[in-house]
């Protein structure tokens, strides 16, 4: 029972109750008007509660015609009196054509057989109907969230169904979900067979997010055609969630490390770093067959009766500073938003690339965009991935001050990597006369800027 995430809304129903309400409404309405001699005959209390009963009728039809025009509009959708939807399939329209024709031949011919025929048909149409809001009666839709997601891999969501009647089960439910960002919508549908009686049944659909960021899930809207597939009833649950995607992520080239480690060593080193060979001191073991003599920690030896020695770890590891500048004018393009998306992912690239490589080494990151946000390593690397997936560019975004404010903080054993939305040569010119008391490497989010250093997917 599993589905997948669709935009395709082509085959979307026709709202009959909808369109029902609106020519009822409008009828009641005309009739009101056009007879001026009704209120006097059925008196002026009885006009005015037809006059607000056809008023009510037209603005429920429209608001179920544009439900199913617009289901995004949350006005149409998440309201209590709309939570059961009526609609009527394409075979089913076929269906009322053949029907039409039967009941006007027979009125027109006097014919007695395309009446009976017409009678004929409607009891299918009216069986149909009846069932399928039976198979919908007294259930329920929610869903399963994974815990994280990242932007162009395929995960799966999870829907359970549940059927609370006491005899009869329900079959061929599809509840489709609909899954909205700022910048992309969609929905995503899975198919049930069969339901029984007082029990429950897991379907899940996959989806690919293109885009980072905060998605909105729900409402899960369960319709069933069963059994003709002439009608289609929908009921709404309002099981809503969010989940945060993060950005992609790519691979670090070996000319980043390269470079990363040629800047640090033609640095100019000005704290003393205890220890042999300049390597870190880690822990005092025991003795190993093949152990350097020289590293016997004698004191220890001598209080603990066996030998022992010092062990150090070697770390030529410096602390990285990454400015992310998410600019954007007011009026982006198509390239700008691809500069946004680009900085941010190798921003994230760099996190990972530093936590797997990187043994002592320290990692800031610092967010400039419509806000200002701030990660180390002693926090979570989710945090950094969530505030990677939510922060948004602006046209007010500038990191001359923070570079400016960072440049005056550091040591000179530090390093610090600034990568913009800005193109080149505009952050060029920002950051010319910048001091550089270490080493400053400015990577405008280009392909020719990032392709030497950073490998992504479509990154050419």
């Amino acid at each position: 029972m599993a589905g997948l995430a669709s935009t395709d809304d082509r085959s979307r129903p026709f709202p009959l109750l909808g369109a029902t309400a609106v020519f009822s409404g409008a009828g009641l309405l005309t009739v009101l008007k056009r007879s001026p001699s009704f209120a006097e005959d059925w008196g002026e209390a009885s006009y005015w509660v037809l006059f607000a009963a056809s008023v009510f009728l037209m603005l429920w039809g429209l608001g179920q015609l544009l439900a199913s025009a617009k289901p995004d509009w949350r006005w149409t959708r998440f309201t209590s009196w709309n939570r059961n939807r009526m609609a009527v399939t394409r075979e089913g329209m076929a269906y009322i054509g053949i029907m039409s024709v039967m009941f006007i031949g027979s009125i027109l011919g006097r014919t007695n057989m395309l009446m009976f025929v017409f009678a004929m048909m409607i009891g299918p149409w009216v069986l149909n109907g009846w069932i399928a809001f039976s198979m919908l009666r007294r259930t329920n839709a929610k869903r399963t969230l994974p815990q994280r997601a990242m932007a162009g891999e395929m995960v799966s969501v999870e829907i359970e169904v549940e059927n609370h009647k006491w005899l009869l089960g329900s079959w061929l439910l599809a509840a489709r979900d609909r899954v909205v960002h700022a910048r992309d919508r969609f929905q995503a549908a899975a198919l049930f067979v069969r339901i029984p009686a007082r029990q429950s049944r897991r379907g899940h659909y996959f989806v690919r997010f293109s885009q980072r960021g905060e998605y909105s899930f729900g409402p899960i809207e369960l319709t069933t055609h069963f059994p003709l597939g002439l009608i289609e009833r929908g009921l709404v649950c309002q099981d809503m969630g969010k989940l945060i995607v993060h950005p992609r992520v790519g691979r670090m080239t070996s000319r980043w490390r390269s470079d990363l480690w040629n800047a640090t060593e033609l640095a100019e080193q000005r704290q003393m770093r205890a220890g042999l060979f300049d390597d870190e001191f880690q822990r005092i073991r025991e003795y190993r067959s093949g152990d350097n003599p020289k590293a016997i920690h004698w004191r220890t030896t001598a209080r603990r009766g066996e030998l022992m020695v010092r062990e150090y770890q070697q770390t030529r590891d410096r602390d990285l500073i990454l400015l992310v500048e998410l600019w954007q004018p007011a009026l982006p393009g198509a390239s700008d938003l691809d500069r946004v998306e680009l900085a941010v992912s190798f921003a994230a690239s760099v996190l990972y690339e530093n936590l797997r490589q990187s043994r002592e080494a320290r990692l800031r990151i610092i967010i400039i965009g419509a806000a200002t946000v701030a990660w180390d390593h002693q926090s979570s690397m989710e945090l950094a991935l969530d505030q990677l997936a939510l922060a948004e560019a602006a046209p007010g975004a500038d990191v001359r001050r923070t570079l400016e404010e960072t440049m005056q903080r550091i040591s000179s054993s530090s390093r610090v990597v600034v990568v913009s939305s800005r193109p080149r040569d505009d952050l060029r010119a920002r950051t010319r006369d910048v001091m550089e008391p270490v080493e400053l490497l400015c990577l405008s989010a280009e392909a020719r800027d990032l392709s030497p250093y950073f490998a992504l997917e479509g990154l050419v």
